[in-house]
């Protein structure tokens, strides 16, 4: 056995130590396990080793093992039939190699080691450096360190550095402390930490250095009626409702006399959390409102289209530790715009949100680029409820980019009415409509993964009109191309259940149009046409007809194994989700070009994953027979039509569906989203939980 070996063995023959009764006609004599030899030390004298010791008491065996380290040679061992000998010889040992020594003492109740002792033949007595060292956050200016200390120290060194800041150093005069804690620290400064194990030679051995930021926490409660930044350096705490800014009406030109506007700027890499029960035990839980006229700038990137580094996403989550966070701790986001909707000149947003709508297509709310929203959504009642990010009639102006829902309790983006467009969207784990809209939505959507998860989840795409008069002005016409919407109707995905409806629901007069998108696992259907007034514009598309607002569309995509749960054929349909309608009679029609064939996603992207190995949604090739459309051509359709974006972007016109380019390598999503159940792959809180 080597070293190594002899480590993890004598724990437990530590801990074997036990009582065994003597039988005799005489009272039974109880024998205990011996104590352990103490005071190991080694002297070298060329490439011989004097091994000493204090003996344990209760000894009838003692063994001296001397290992090398590296475990290239065989352990050398001598056995004495006493506990009288406290010395022992080792010859011929080998230049350079680093060897340990360990004397066991051992009787027929047990055995105890004593502590390992290391030396280096032609270098003298030798220490290994401390490892394991962690550092954690202990409230706002404390920091816990722990470490396993080094084999053959004898004092050990923990030493904190910061720019400008004296150092601390604590010396302890033992090699069995494992943990210390440095209070009256000052947050926002890097501090570097060093564990260092000090032989009696003063030879010494110290840990690779690691590094901690301390971060402050600030609350944040009621109205912001003033501009603000939230930096980096501090964890901003949502205190139940906040509200930027005091709604200035649907009309930009004819601000209401009570009109405050203001911007909240939170700067690259700042972490929001929302308390779950906020201080003044109400019933609304925490979540951020942006009121008309008034505008959110978060920002990790800068630029539309540019991947953010996991350093520089700008978190929203909940105040639970990591592992102990779930759907609905929060409320989540809404921003309320001045962009048209179809169910009134302005209506009253959910959870008493605020009110939204108005007259101008291109009004901004701000910019969410490279933004997390987790373990939001707030259920007040089956009809008052929270979405990730509600978009309540923002326009054109508002930019989202890079946005991850992760777990949220109803869904993940709701677009009502408005004309925002949203482009490199993930939603995971949503426990409603992964992504829905209505009240007249006339953006885009562009590269979208939605992953549903089995324990709770609705259909993948919910797309509406009005859902009191789908005829209703300006009609839906918004635009959905490249996205990938994977069901867990088979149980996969988290394995709780059998959850996920429909994958495309069109419904409520919908004038929505979804292109080169792959829809795969739900469980009641691939694709449905609701209601009469979306059926007959689904008609007026088979017809031939391409007019925004007459006709609502599903082309150049994929179906494949939705609705049969035991194997991955090709059902997809179940026409009584439309009635008498015949949903894959639609699907079917041969200009539109759709497919039912497997779309060679690989087998992760139905495993939850973590953000180091997240699913993997990379199709391996397209379908033979696959033909895209291009959407670069509804670009300033005019009309009816989408509202463009006013940052610039626009459709991309691609050669495949889905929202990932077959073979990709490093793909837009990784490296920046988190897949976890309970948040254990998430941002820290502000106690760095």
């Amino acid at each position: 056995m080597n070293w190594r070996g002899l480590k993890k063995l004598l724990p437990l023959l530590a801990l074997g130590a036990f009582t065994v009764t003597a039988c005799s006609d005489d009272d039974p004599v109880q024998v205990t396990a011996p104590s352990a030899p103490t005071n190991v030390s080694v002297a070298v004298n060329g490439t011989t080793a004097l091994v000493t010791w204090a003996p344990g008491t209760g000894a009838t065996q003692q063994t001296v093992t001397v290992s090398d380290v590296a475990g290239n040679q065989a352990d050398e061992v001598q056995v004495f039939q006493d506990n009288t000998t406290a010395a022992a010889t080792f010859e011929n040992l080998v230049q350079g190699v680093t060897y340990s020594v360990q004397v066991t003492a051992t009787n027929s109740a047990g055995s105890a080691g004593s502590a390992l002792e290391v030396f280096q033949i032609g270098g003298g007595n030798v220490v290994l450096a401390p490892t394991n060292v962690q550092a954690v956050a202990n409230g706002l200016t404390a920091l816990d360190v722990t470490w396993t200390p080094g084999v053959g120290g004898a004092t050990q060194r923990v030493s904190l550095t910061a720019p400008g800041q004296p150092d601390e150093i604590e010396l302890i005069a033992n090699n069995t402390t494992t943990s210390t804690t440095f209070t009256g620290l000052t947050t926002g400064i890097e501090y570097t930490i060093i564990v260092t194990a000090i032989a009696d030679d003063a030879t010494e051995a110290s840990a690779a250095p690691i590094t901690i930021t301390l971060s402050a926490s600030q609350v944040v409660s009621g109205v912001l009626s003033s501009n603000q930044t939230w930096s980096s350096d501090v964890v901003w705490i949502l205190d139940g409702p906040v509200t930027v800014g005091s709604d200035c009406g649907p009309d930009p030109a004819n601000p209401l006399g009570t009109c405050d506007p203001v911007s909240l700027t939170i700067e690259a890499g700042t972490t929001v959390t929302a308390l779950r029960q906020p201080s003044n035990n109400a019933v609304r839980s925490s979540f951020l409102i942006v009121a008309r006229g008034s505008q959110l700038i978060a920002d990790a990137t800068g630029a539309n289209g540019v991947k953010p580094a996991e350093e520089d996403v700008i978190v929203f989550t909940s105040d639970a530790p990591r592992g102990q966070r779930a759907r609905g701790d929060w409320g989540g986001i809404v921003l309320n715009g001045r962009a048209p909707i179809n169910s009134g000149d302005e209506a009253s947003g959910e959870g008493d949100s605020g009110l939204y709508g108005g007259v101008d297509d291109n009004d901004s709310s701000g910019i969410l680029r490279g933004v997390r929203v987790e373990f939001a959504g707030d259920d007040v009642t089956a009809t008052d409820q929270l979405n990730g990010i509600a978009l309540q009639g923002t326009g054109a102006g508002t930019t989202l980019d890079f946005v991850q829902v992760h777990y949220n309790q109803d869904d993940g983006t709701e677009p009502f009415g408005g004309s925002t467009s949203q482009t490199h969207m993930v939603t995971t784990g949503i426990r409603d409509d992964s992504f829905d809209g209505t009240d007249g939505y006339r953006g885009f959507i562009q590269y979208a993964i939605a992953q549903q998860r089995a324990d709770d989840a609705d259909n993948g795409l919910e797309l509406s009109n009005n859902g009191d008069d789908g005829t209703l002005a300006p009609i839906s016409t918004a635009v959905i191309a490249n996205a990938t919407i994977v069901g867990a109707s088979k149980g996969e995905i988290g394995g709780l259940g059998t959850e996920s409806d429909i994958g495309l629901l069109q419904r409520e007069g919908s004038g929505w149009r979804i292109y080169n998108t792959i829809i795969t696992n739900f469980n009641d259907s691939g694709f449905c046409v609701e209601d009469a007034v979306s059926q007959a514009r689904a008609n007026d598309a088979v017809a031939g007809s391409t007019t925004p607002g007459d006709i609502l569309a599903f082309s150049n995509s994929i179906l494949w194994a939705n609705v049969n749960r035991d194997d991955d054929s090709d059902v997809n349909f179940a026409d009584a989700c439309g009635g008498t309608y015949a949903n894959q009679t639609f699907f079917d029609h041969g200009p539109f070009n759709n497919l039912v064939a497997d779309p060679q996603i690989p087998p992760s992207a139905f495993d939850i994953g973590t953000m180091m190995a997240p699913p993997d949604f990379t199709p391996a090739a397209m379908p033979g027979g696959y033909t895209p459309f291009d959407v670069s051509t509804l670009n300033n359709e005019g009309g009816a039509g989408i509202i463009m974006p006013t940052d610039g972007r626009t459709l991309e016109a691609t050669n495949y569906a889905g929202a990932l380019e077959p073979g990709a390598v490093d793909p837009w999503y990784t490296g920046w989203t988190v897949w976890a159940v309970d948040g254990s792959d998430s941002r820290a809180n502000a106690d760095g939980q």
